[in-house]
């Protein structure tokens, strides 16, 4: 799905509604007091647009170089864990990902003591044989 980006209607809204201060929301919940320079700020989606296609003005947010690239940091990961679990949940995995040996994927299991049983048949396997 192509990124919606926001139309200049919005872009001019937001910059409105901003009064010319960063809309951006410090660690201990106080509002940035950074003031907007003209070509030093940047408008922001509030929920990534890597998850959904909101491209309104109610998602977005004029922010200062320094709170954009905070927030950044936090989307990437957000963005990487939705991806991960939509991913697990439909049932898509990595190809080339081998499992571990003695994993739960191995067909072999690992016991305690030492010794090696066999998941399917139940057989413990004895180290001449292996």
């Amino acid at each position: 799905m192509p990124r919606r980006e926001f139309s200049k209607a919005v872009l001019r809204a937001a910059l409105a509604r901003a009064m010319g201060r960063c809309e951006g929301v410090l660690t201990d919940g106080s509002h940035c007091p950074c003031t907007l320079q003209v070509g030093r700020f940047h408008y922001d989606h509030i929920v990534p647009a890597a998850l959904t296609e909101d491209a309104s003005l109610e998602n977005c947010q004029v922010l200062c170089r320094p709170c954009h690239a905070a927030k950044t940091v936090v989307d990437v990961g957000v963005i990487a864990r939705v991806r991960r679990v939509r991913d697990r949940h439909t049932g898509i995995t990595d190809a080339h990902r081998r499992s571990l040996p003695g994993g739960k994927a191995s067909p072999f299991k690992r016991l305690i003591g030492g010794g090696v049983v066999c998941r399917d048949t139940g057989e413990r396997l004895d180290k001449q044989d292996r």
